[in-house]
């Protein structure tokens, strides 16, 4: 989960750091584009303008020199008049050429009116240079009010047609460009506002990540806590268990075994004194030192049996739970029903201490808080596992808040060191079942 969310949270801020760069990379390209264009736009505009003025100088400069050539009465001028025309042809010739790679269709159509007037125009000043002065002077005031007034005249109306179709063609773009532009704002616009929002999602997936951890992180260490404050009260019981049972012992010790041993020492010693007396005081005294010996041998082995019974180690956990429950009824006097089936023969010794003392740790919680009238002890041997109940029929307990006793806190530790899983149900008043399960796999006891 943890992985997953790192993942998550790299591919938001990776897609919102992708599109940043895509929305800055292709709006660059788009203002690039639409700034090309309208540089394209006005350099063709101002070319053809500017070849529009050139033709409309060039052939204002050819009707000033015809007009000069016809009003100039000095013999031989002629070659001179027709080589600048020529060379106003040629530049005319170029400028016309030049416009017609720059123009659209509909100004190509008047280009091509505009250039047969020009030729019809050149043409028509091929006679002139041959008149003589006199006919210079007879018709070219004629000439020039019917052939180059007109045809200079039309050829300004052409050139003027084409600079206004230039003039609508530059209209033209630009509103195509300010649609262009206003799509590039549109563009801006959306991927702005999805980026806003992807944003938002990658700041609100982030937050509630974060906010979620701090609610782990807390939780987790208010368990640290409250394990640590459980492990020091352990502690602290496991401590005062220890005195307890020391002091149990000692005084078990001190009380029976040290008694016995006193009595039978004052039987040793009346015996000394009685070695040459009567003999039937001397046995008296003798069979009462083998009661007290016994007595002894008797005490020292349920004082053994109490701390680790030995029939666990040589019959096996069976009678072992068996003998636990005679003795249990033998001291308590509440009834107690014992089930016992299963093969126990490989069963771990951690696995037999176990079940051994949950069961010896139930009954005294029996007696000690149940207030039961009757106890009923299941154990059953599976393949893999060993399945323990104990069950009463006391006062029982909220199992929701069973309280940190020592001895629930034992029993579930002991199970769960073996890998296996101790569960409690009570409700008040409608007694107590306690069931243990507990691997036998190698592999799952946790020694």
């Amino acid at each position: 989960m943890k992985y997953r969310a790192g993942i998550i949270l790299l591919i938001g801020f990776g897609s919102l750091v992708v599109l940043i760069g895509a929305l800055g990379f292709g709006g660059f390209r788009r203002a690039e584009r639409i700034y090309n264009e309208v540089a394209a736009i006005h350099e063709a505009y101002r070319k053809t303008a500017s070849m529009l003025s050139d033709i409309q100088s060039d052939r204002y400069l050819s009707s000033i020199l015809v007009r000069d050539y016809l009003l100039d009465p000095t013999p031989g001028s002629a070659p001179q008049y027709r080589q600048d025309l020529l060379e106003i042809r040629a530049a005319l010739a170029d400028h016309m050429a030049s416009l017609g790679l720059s123009i659209s269709h509909d100004e190509g159509k008047i280009l091509e009116r505009l250039r047969r007037e020009m030729d019809a125009y050149w043409n028509s000043l091929d006679p002139i240079f041959e008149w003589t002065p006199q006919e210079k002077a007879v018709r070219g005031s004629a000439f020039l009010r019917r052939r180059v007034i007109p045809s200079r005249d039309a050829i300004l109306s052409l050139t003027r047609e084409i600079d206004d179709l230039n003039a609508r063609n530059l209209a033209r773009e630009q509103e195509r460009i300010r649609v262009n532009r206003a799509d590039l704002q549109s563009y801006l616009l959306k991927m702005f506002a999805f980026s806003v929002f992807l944003a938002l999602g990658v700041a609100g997936m982030s937050i509630f990540r974060v906010s979620r951890l701090e609610r782990r992180s807390e939780e987790q260490r208010n368990r640290a806590e409250r394990a640590e404050r459980e492990l020091r009260y352990l502690s602290h019981k496991l401590v005062q268990a220890q005195e307890e049972e020391r002091k149990s012992i000692s005084r078990e010790l001190h009380d029976e075994i040290g008694q016995l041993l006193t009595a039978l020492k004052m039987e040793l010693g009346n015996l000394e004194q009685l070695r040459i007396g009567p003999g039937q005081e001397f046995q008296d005294h003798l069979a009462e030192a083998k009661t007290i010996a016994e007595q002894t041998m008797r005490s020292v082995r349920d004082l053994a049996m109490g701390l680790r019974p030995s029939m666990l180690d040589d019959i096996g956990l069976g009678p072992a739970l068996q003998w636990q429950v005679r003795e249990f009824m033998n001291r308590s006097g509440i009834p107690v029903s014992i089930e016992i089936d299963g093969d126990f023969d490989n069963v771990p010794e951690t696995v037999n201490t176990c079940i051994y003392r949950v069961t010896q740790e139930s009954l005294t919680n029996c007696a000690r808080h149940a207030q039961a009238k009757n106890v009923r002890i299941t154990v059953h041997g599976g393949k893999d596992r060993i399945y323990m109940t104990v069950a009463d029929d006391g006062v029982g307990f909220d199992s929701a808040d069973p309280g940190g006793g020592l001895g629930l806190i034992g029993m579930e530790e002991r199970v769960k060191k073996l890998g296996g899983k101790l569960t409690i149900s009570s409700q008040a008043q409608k007694g107590t079942v306690l069931e243990v399960q507990l691997p036998l796999s190698d592999e799952e006891v946790k020694l």
